[in-house]
C-alpha cells in the first residue's frame, strides 16, 4: 500500500489521536501493527514508515489548524525518540534546525509531547474527597 494512500493517512491519524488521549507513546513496529501491518520489516520499512508519520503530520496540521507534530509520539524502541525523519521535518518546518545535540531533540520532543498531551489528553472526573449524596 503506498504512503500517500488517504485512508492509511487518516488511519495513522486516528491512532495517534487514542494514543495522546491515554498519554501514551508508541514505536514504530507498534504503529505498523496498529494500521494492519502495511509495511513490511526490513528494507526500507524506516523510510516507508517515516513517510507516512510526515503525512499524518501534514494532516494533523491541515485539519486541526494546530502547529504540533503529532507523530512525536512514535519512536524509536532503542533510543526512546522518533527517528531522523522526523527531526529533517521539524527543521523543514522552521520548528527545530537540525542538530546532533541530544539535549536539544529531547527538549523539542519533550515540549511536543506535552502540547500533544494538552490538546488530546482525556479529562479526568474531578475527585472532592466528598461521598456522593444518597
Amino acid at each position: 500500500m503506498p504512503h500517500d494512500d488517504s485512508v492509511l493517512i487518516e488511519a495513522g491519524l486516528q491512532v495517534l489521536k487514542r494514543y495522546a488521549a491515554r498519554g501514551e507513546t508508541l514505536s514504530y513496529g507498534d504503529m505498523n501493527r496498529e494500521l494492519g501491518e502495511p509495511y513490511k520489516a526490513g528494507g526500507n520499512f524506516p523510510g516507508q514508515i517515516g513517510k507516512l508519520c510526515d503525512d499524518i503530520n501534514a494532516r494533523h496540521s491541515s485539519a486541526s489548524g494546530l502547529q504540533l507534530m503529532i507523530s512525536v509520539l512514535v519512536r524509536n524502541g532503542e533510543t526512546g525518540l522518533p527517528g531522523e525523519g522526523f527531526f529533517k521535518l521539524a527543521d523543514s518546518l522552521g520548528r527545530l534546525p537540525l542538530t546532533d545535540e541530544m539535549d536539544a531533540k529531547r527538549a523539542f520532543v519533550q515540549s511536543q509531547e506535552k502540547r500533544i498531551f494538552m490538546v488530546y489528553r482525556e479529562a479526568k472526573a474531578p475527585v472532592s474527597g466528598f461521598a456522593p449524596y444518597r
